[in-house]
């Protein structure tokens, strides 16, 4: 029987599964074709398991997935309908596009959603969205960055996305201690012991 922090490494490690089978199997074969159809089955697998309520997405691994699924079938489809240039221009600002897709899954999940960007209960809506705008932030410099950097991914995108999950991680620490210290706020009256009445 696996334990809840198990199954939580299991999710976590399938989220993951697609981006990371990409790099993978393009650093191996430098077949680019291969990884991005690879990439596309399973991310396609993981976005039926977030349709199918099987998996809770996390928010960054969401845009990223997302992206997958859509990129390598428009590439082959915009190099079939002869807009190769087109095709090789997007192939050369992944970094960004990726970028660029969790920005804009950041931004629906602000507009649409109650727990918005950062996918964790906050106080309120407008706390939502002040934290929601941290991340959007984070993402729009990430964008930039990344466009100004060049072809090195690991300085234009890997950089970019473990701030982004760093500043996400932080902003639920501080949501869940301002929790937790509200809750204490709330218990305290109620163990609090009696007066004493005695003459």
């Amino acid at each position: 029987m696996l334990s809840d922090q198990q199954k939580q490494f299991l999710t976590g490690f399938f989220e993951n599964l697609p981006g990371l089978s990409y790099l993978v199997l393009y650093r191996v074969s430098h077949d680019l074709r291969l990884a991005g159809w690879i990439g596309t089955a399973l991310a396609a697998m993981v976005c039926i398991a977030y349709v199918k309520r099987l998996l809770r997405p996390h928010p960054v691994l969401l845009g990223i997935n997302v992206f997958m699924v859509a990129i390598t079938p428009l590439i082959e489809l915009l190099h079939l309908s002869g807009n190769a240039s087109v095709a090789k221009l997007m192939l050369g600002n992944l970094d960004t596009l990726i970028l660029g897709s969790v920005f804009a899954t950041g931004l629906i999940l602000t507009v649409f959603t109650s727990e918005g960007f950062l996918a964790h209960r906050a106080e309120s809506l407008k706390k939502m969205r002040i934290q929601s705008g941290y991340l959007l932030s984070a993402c729009a410099a990430g964008i930039t960055w990344s466009l100004a950097v060049g072809d090195n991914h690991l300085v234009s995108l890997a950089l970019p996305l473990s701030l982004i999950f760093g500043l996400r991680q932080f902003l639920i620490a501080g949501a869940t201690d301002r929790q937790s210290r509200h809750d204490a706020l709330l218990v305290a009256p109620a163990i609090a012991p009696p007066t004493d009445q005695s003459i």
